[in-house]
């Protein structure tokens, strides 16, 4: 007996000892280590719910920014966050996750720092976590919920614990209530762990100092045969309940076909289990057929085998030889389909190239051993086949084997006098246990589960409703089994799911948790608060609605681009003649801008009108200055310059990273009639440097007003700074230096450009390619690739610069291919990194699959206006003219920014009138017009067209065109003398930019960019730019080269095309 009795015990390990892992804080790619850890864990009937209470330390003299990222298991949803905000802890609220991202990213540009949680792909978890003080801590709860897994009539709960460093104090509290039988300790890493008894509850509390939790811990929870268990709350049940059902045989399989994932992600599957699963999959069917399709971005190897007397060894050995790389591309499995009894599809479900579709008549057994997978996708794939999803991190072989050779038991719905809403919907498979959470209007008595075969009800289930506890969680684990439901068709559903995720606080595809710092950024964007601000979120709406405030005029990003770009002089002067005094207020319109790199502090909000600077008679005095008009300007320049040398914190540029090299912050404020310094703004190359310079500023003196014709007006000043960060025998140090804007030019007089026009050749030298160089052939430089890449993993560049080298070093695409479609793999939400990828893939021709991820990039970011246009010309580009047509026109017509507060950018709206103009053009007769502007349908031709756009976000690159002329054409200087016309200045978001000439004269145009810099400025993260070159744009001898840019260098300036015309 006790022989018996130990096998169980490891089995039941063998079973449960997956990779689930701990929330992890990394600061660029090192984990954080913790000081204090206390978890807590309640476990209600299957349901658990786990606590991590973590305080961060920061043992450098540094203030850091890091990740919290961590992926869960199938059935485990976060159900809680908090941050530490001001020395408390402060609780997220949801928010739909496109105005959770535009609240985040606009309250960062002021200098403010909240969190923002995101579900991702594969149930994958991430928050920004900022700041985290020097020589300082930082406390992060997270909770998540989890469905416990039935096995051997007992439930399982692993808690992983597999932190590294000594923690000061550790806390672990385990309780598992209304519990019969006392929990065993399966598996533990920790001295005098025992569960204590009180009341048919059952749990464990220990402290200890300087501890090392290393070791997972590894609970086995007996159930009885019959278990039942009913709770509710409020007009919500849930029920839980055990099953033996009479199980009944599949028909045996003549021919298997098995699709076996080759992509990148599957590299870390267990591959020794899901060998084993087969070992006795084989054994059951000894001899059968098997088709052998190994995939990543293409097909790479179809082989057929025959297993005899259960020998597989040679399809064993192809198994294990496979080599994993590349992305993950379902839609090329439809061309190897043979007549087939089964399919195994051998997957995580991370769908990178095309969607999760497998269009198939016979079932599909979806075998999965990631952690990091997309569970709820491969449930639905095999449910509507008629196969079994097994996951091997859960699932012991038996029990798989057991999905394999049995027809799928179900639920086939339940009868009840009560009006129920019930989740599941039935008919739906279940396998030795099975749970139901339902909502109802009127005293429930009792519910029958129906449950059988096909639509053969074999099973009814009486449930004794009055037979019940109560628990606040039942509310939640409705909606969880609603949320899956509807999940079953999440574009159709997309707004009950919102709702539904709002009204519950779910995490999911459509939302967000958040934490916002100031009460007045909830009323901003109206998003309902924790309950300790709720109060006062209350009263400052309604204070508002009383007074009947309206919001602010729509502002845009050129027009602030401008103002901090476009500077006549210096001392750029805008004067208000009429000023009308508001109460302070922080408030933005459903369409407002922010630029992102602004730090914008609102002292006074004051309605601005532009005054030409020639009639201002007298401009403000900084306090000590003296003398005409011309002599307070010179002395108000000196002075500023004096303040800030003074009062800038210069040791602040320890802290940047910032290599050596001028920096620029472009500041602007404004002096109002009182001489108060108000409306600060400031942009540069980090948002550490303009919250300084706000800080700065803030400092200013009280000034003599302006005044025009006797009256004091309120004037704007918009000024650069000039950093200089260079070595000395003290390390970094800043220095201020005068700096001189060019006033705007006339067409008729310009100056001649007198730098190099040199196109230098661009090259990438690395330590990596040094070494592919070495090989001899593609093949041998392969398996170096295959060698380097696991310390690459991180540096997405890197699969860029090994794919161009396979494909100019060898002319191969078919590993260039591969490799390049590695960085969907690595992040498949990071847009910016999806963009690259889908630039080189419009390059390389392959517009399918860059429609897919184009289509990707528009579901992560719809406040993106760019996101729009990028997919209208990936449409294009496939023939399909109507949807691209109608994506032009809704950012034309600003249909894209109702309703929202997304960014609007005039220059892509100029830019997408020459792209719908040119596409009605060419394919006028298959178009419908009918909701096209008339003036859109005149044709368009330039002799010369010249586009950029790039990858990163909040992102500052000019185009500029220098023609034979020597006319340089850029922001500010946008009309040339032979007609080139340059578009708004894009300094946010990804561009475009556009350059167009249409009647050339004869000679050598140059394409220049000046690169300002961005939040990376890291070369293992550099920004990508696309440039797209046409001559004789919209004519019949239309040419068109496009080439993608690496830009590393802040406030680089290169000539990068020469053109002939």
């Amino acid at each position: 007996m006790k022989k018996v009795i130990s096998f169980c015990i490891s089995l039941f390990i063998l079973v449960f000892g997956y990779a689930q892992r701990c929330p992890t804080l990394k600061v660029k790619n090192q984990e954080l280590g913790l000081s204090l850890l206390d978890i807590k864990v309640d476990i209600v009937g299957n349901i658990a719910t786990t606590t991590y209470d973590m305080l961060f330390y920061n043992p450098t003299n540094s203030v850091l920014e890091g990740e919290l990222s961590f992926p869960l298991g199938e059935d485990h949803n976060v159900s809680r966050f908090a941050l530490e905000v001001n020395g408390k802890l402060r609780e997220a609220v949801v928010v739909e996750k496109e105005l959770g991202r535009i609240a985040f990213e606009n309250v960062v540009r002021r200098g403010v720092d909240p969190a923002l949680l995101e579900k991702g792909s594969g149930n994958n978890y991430k928050a920004r976590i900022y700041p985290i003080p020097a020589k300082g801590y930082k406390r992060v709860l997270l909770a998540y919920e989890q469905e416990l897994v039935f096995h051997l009539n007992s439930h399982a709960y692993e808690l992983p614990l597999n932190f590294k460093n000594k923690l000061d104090s550790f806390k672990l509290n385990i309780s598992v209530f209304d519990q019969k039988y006392k929990p065993i300790i399966e598996k533990n890493g920790i001295s005098e762990l025992e569960f204590s008894n009180w009341n048919k509850n059952y749990s464990i509390d220990i402290k200890k100092r300087n501890y090392i939790a290393n070791k997972p811990l590894l609970i086995k929870i007996p159930l009885s045969f019959t278990t039942e268990k009913v709770m509710v709350s409020d007009n919500y049940f849930y029920i839980y309940k055990t099953l033996s059902p009479k199980k009944r045989l599949r028909r045996k399989p003549n021919f298997i076909t098995i699709y076996w994932d080759a992509s990148l992600s599957l590299r870390e599957r267990n591959i020794e289990k899901e060998i084993n699963f087969l070992q006795e999959y084989f054994a059951y069917h000894k001899n059968v057929k098997v088709q052998l399709v190994t995939f990543s971005n293409t097909v790479l190897k179809d082989k057929l085998f025959t297993v005899k007397n259960g020998n597989w060894e040679s399809l064993k050995k192809e198994l294990e030889e496979v080599v994993y790389d590349g992305g993950t591309n379902y839609s090329i499995l439809s061309s190897k389909i043979k007549n087939t009894d089964v399919c195994l599809l051998f997957t995580d479900g991370m769908a990178t190239l095309s969607n999760l579709e497998l269009k198939r008549e016979t079932p599909v057994f979806v075998i999965n051993s990631n952690l990091k997978s997309n569970h709820a996708g491969l449930k639905r794939l095999a449910e509507v086949t008629y196969g079994s999803y097994i996951n091997l991190q859960t699932k012991a072989i038996s029990e798989a084997i057991s999905k394999m050779k049995f027809e799928p038991y179900k639920f086939l719905g339940y009868e009840s006098n009560n009006n129920l809403e019930v989740y599941p919907v039935s008919p739906i498979s279940v396998s030795n246990d099975f749970s139901i959470s339902g909502k109802y209007s009127d005293n429930i008595k009792n519910i029958v589960l129906k449950f059988g075969y096909g639509n053969e009800v074999l099973q009814r289930v009486e449930i004794d409703m009055k037979k019940t506890t109560i628990h606040k969680i039942v509310e939640r684990i409705w909606a969880q089994k609603k949320l899956e439901n509807l999940m079953l068709n999440v574009k159709k559903n997309k707004h009950q799911i919102t709702e539904l995720a709002k009204a519950f606080s779910l995490v999911t595809k459509y939302t967000s948790l958040i934490v916002l710092e100031d009460i007045r950024d909830y009323v901003t964007y109206q998003i309902t608060p924790p309950a300790e601000l709720l109060e006062e979120y209350n009263s400052i709406l309604a204070q508002q609605e009383e007074k009947n405030i309206s919001p602010p005029r729509r502002n845009n990003v050129e027009d602030n681009a401008r103002m901090m770009r476009t500077l006549p002089k210096p001392e750029s002067i805008q004067v208000v003649s009429d000023e009308i005094e508001l109460e302070e207020k922080v408030l933005e319109s459903n369409d407002m801008v922010v630029m992102n790199e602004i730090v914008e502090i609102v002292e006074d909000s004051e309605e601005i009108e532009d005054v030409p600077f020639s009639i201002i008679e007298e401009v403000p005095v900084y306090p000590g200055c003296e003398g005409s008009n011309d002599e307070k300007k010179k002395c108000f320049s000196d002075s500023i310059t004096h303040h800030f040398s003074e009062n800038f914190n210069a040791e602040l540029s320890n802290n940047l990273g910032l290599s050596e090299g001028t920096y620029r912050v472009y500041a602007r404020f404004t002096i109002n009639r009182r001489g108060n310094v108000v409306n600060l703004l400031a942009r540069g190359p980090h948002r550490k440097l303009e919250v300084e310079t706000v800080r700065v500023l803030r400092l200013l003196p009280k000034m003599i007003p302006g005044k025009q014709r006797g009256r004091a007006v309120a004037v704007n000043y918009t000024l650069p700074i000039v950093f200089k960060i260079g070595s000395g025998s003290q390390g970094q140090s800043f220095t201020i230096e005068p700096y001189v804007f060019t006033p705007s030019r006339d067409v008729a007089n310009y100056r001649k450009y007198k730098g190099d026009l040199t196109v230098k050749e661009r090259g990438v030298k690395t330590d990596y390619l040094s070494e592919l160089e070495l090989a001899t052939n593609k093949e041998q430089a392969y398996q170096i690739y295959l060698g380097q890449r696991e310390n690459y993993l991180e540096t997405p560049a890197y699969f860029v610069d090994v794919a161009n080298h396979f494909k100019l070093d060898y002319n191969d695409t078919i590993y260039s291919s591969r490799i390049l479609s590695n960085i969907a793999e690595i992040d498949f939400d990071n847009y910016e990194l999806l963009k690259v990828f889908a630039y080189q893939l419009q390059i390389d021709k392959h517009d399918d699959m860059a429609l897919f991820i184009f289509k990707q990039i528009l579901n992560l970011r719809p406040e993106d206006s760019q996101s729009y246009r990028d997919l209208a010309i990936a449409y294009q580009n496939i023939g399909y003219c109507q949807e691209a047509l109608d994506l032009f026109n809704s950012v034309i017509t600003g249909e894209i920014y109702k309703n929202s507060h997304r960014r609007k950018f005039k220059g892509i709206e100029t830019i997408a009138r020459n792209e719908i103009r040119y596409l009605i053009q060419k394919y006028k007769d298959d178009l419908d017009l009918s909701k096209v502007d008339k003036e859109l349908l005149d044709s368009v031709n330039y002799d010369i067209r010249v586009v950029v756009d790039w990858n990163h976000n909040d992102t500052d690159i000019d185009l500029h065109i220098i023609d034979p002329n020597l006319e340089e054409c850029f922001y500010s200087h946008n009309k040339t003398t032979i007609g080139g016309y340059m578009t708004e200045d894009m300094t946010q978001g990804f561009g475009p930019e556009e350059f167009t000439l249409k009647n050339a004269i004869k000679g050598a145009y140059y394409v220049k960019i000046k690169y300002f810099g961005d939040r990376y400025q890291k070369v293992e993260n550099p920004t990508f730019m696309k440039v797209t070159i046409y001559k004789k744009f919209g004519t019949e001898k239309e040419t068109k080269e496009t080439q993608i840019i690496r830009l590393t260098k802040n406030d680089e300036e290169e000539i990068i095309a020469k053109l002939m015309f």
